[in-house]
């Protein structure tokens, strides 16, 4: 970690609490909070699941890697990223200059319990693969992103049993800590 960070940028697989998380920390430290999820459906004037049906997932990736490029200058700031978004590799390592990313992880069932019963998740966000029950997609997306998860993050919490306000706290201390 460099001593000239200016954000936080969470990363995690869908249902982690990036978002809630994220406003909880951005609220502790004065800084701006941004869902790139929810920025995202604002500039596209539509859901990720509409635009991914009208235009496709590449279409979705092409605009999701050019916000994160747009936000990796900003500071200040505390960053939700979508689940697929450390997939952009270069993208990625743009955002993680001069930031602390923090990996909130899950195990697939306790995901897919959040996932269920979100109505959010399950009418604004379109299924990754087709021909998968929703805990075989989990299974297989975690499986993939885990590694790049693992690879592209500075610290990682285990979010399956924890208090989101004790978690914010820890997050605080962990970017407070190594500011330099």
């Amino acid at each position: 970690m460099n001593n000239m960070q200016n954000k936080i940028v969470l990363t995690g697989f869908r249902a982690t609490g990036k978002t809630t998380l994220g406003q909880l920390v951005a609220k502790r430290l004065g800084y701006l909070f941004l869902d790139t999820d929810q920025e995202l459906t604002r500039q596209l004037g539509a859901t990720i699941a509409q635009t991914v049906a009208c235009h496709g997932w590449p279409f979705f990736r092409r605009v999701e890697a050019q916000l994160l490029r747009e936000v990796s200058t900003a500071s200040r700031i505390v960053i939700a990223t979508g689940g697929g978004a450390i997939e952009h590799d270069h993208e990625w390592q743009l955002l993680r200059r001069n930031s602390l990313v923090v990996w909130l992880d899950a195990d697939a069932a306790t995901i897919n319990q959040r996932i269920t019963t979100d109505a959010v998740s399950t009418s604004q966000r379109p299924a990754l693969l087709q021909d998968h029950t929703p805990q075989d997609e989990i299974i297989q997306l975690l499986g993939q992103r885990m590694p790049l998860y693992a690879a592209g993050a500075d610290v990682r919490f285990d979010t399956a049993s924890v208090c989101l306000e004790d978690l914010a706290a820890q997050v605080c201390r962990a970017y407070t800590g190594n500011r330099g």
